[in-house]
């Protein structure tokens, strides 16, 4: 969705804020996870860090994309992002705090989540919420999902801390919805029955149902952003499909 973002002219910056950093190798940067003696997003959260946050950036190369989309990779010390936000005051905002000096120059920030709950979600979901003025459903949550019932029961578990969060912050998150990833039907009854029951939720709403694609895999092995890799094909018009219904 960045790429496609950045594609139709806004400038978008994408931050790897999964400390498994597949977003990062998957584009092309996976050394920079392991960079010594380099300041990191973390370091900017924790109030450590003495360079400017704009040094950590890096384009993602390509005329489809005119420079407006960048990339705020992942660094190995996220392992350890719990730990290190449990000593830090008000570590919801941590996360806003870090990004904060770069806000103006993009239209557009994506968040990509980390899959484990606990301190590092709360500050992920505390940057997404409503902002005072805002409009609702110009930020916040949107959850890929699987056709199985593991995915039902994380679900759960994320709207519960959300909900949490929101209760206890007096914050206001919005879901703007799920993505059925890997769709497959011809695995059996049961996916079809799990794809069914994501589809009957009206809140949040499907957005998309992305068949199990051959051209998202390939990109993400040949570390090619997908739009690069395959332009014409069906996953890269999802993509722009609901990047176009995401900026209305």
């Amino acid at each position: 969705m960045a790429q496609a973002l950045a594609e139709a002219g806004h400038r978008v910056l994408l931050v790897d804020y999964d400390p498994q950093g597949h977003l990062t190798a998957e584009l092309g940067f996976e050394d920079l996870m392991y960079e010594d003696d380099v300041e990191t997003l973390m370091m900017h959260m924790d109030g450590s860090a003495k360079g400017d946050i704009h040094d950590l950036l890096v384009a993602l190369d390509g005329e489809r994309f005119g420079e407006r989309l960048h990339l705020l990779p992942a660094s190995d010390d996220a392992f350890l992002r719990d730990v290190a936000l449990s000593k830090v005051s008000f570590s919801e905002a941590a996360l806003e705090r870090a990004l904060e000096p770069l806000e103006a120059d993009y239209d557009v920030i994506i968040i990509d989540g980390p899959p484990s709950l606990g301190l590092n979600m709360d500050t992920a979901l505390y940057y997404v919420r409503r902002r005072d003025g805002e409009l609702a459903d110009r930020s916040g949550v949107i959850t890929p999902v699987w056709a199985n019932k593991a995915s039902h029961r994380a679900f759960r578990l994320l709207k519960s801390q959300m909900d949490d969060l929101c209760r206890k912050g007096r914050i206001q998150v919005d879901y703007l919805g799920l993505i059925i990833n890997a769709y497959d039907s011809r695995r059996g009854k049961l996916v079809k029955e799990n794809k069914d029951q994501w589809e009957k939720s009206s809140s949040p709403s499907v957005l998309a149902v992305i068949g199990d694609l051959k051209e998202g895999r390939e990109a993400a092995d040949g570390e090619i952003p997908l739009l690069e890799y395959a332009p014409d094909s069906e996953h890269a018009q999802v993509m722009r499909d609901l990047a176009k219904e995401l900026a209305v």
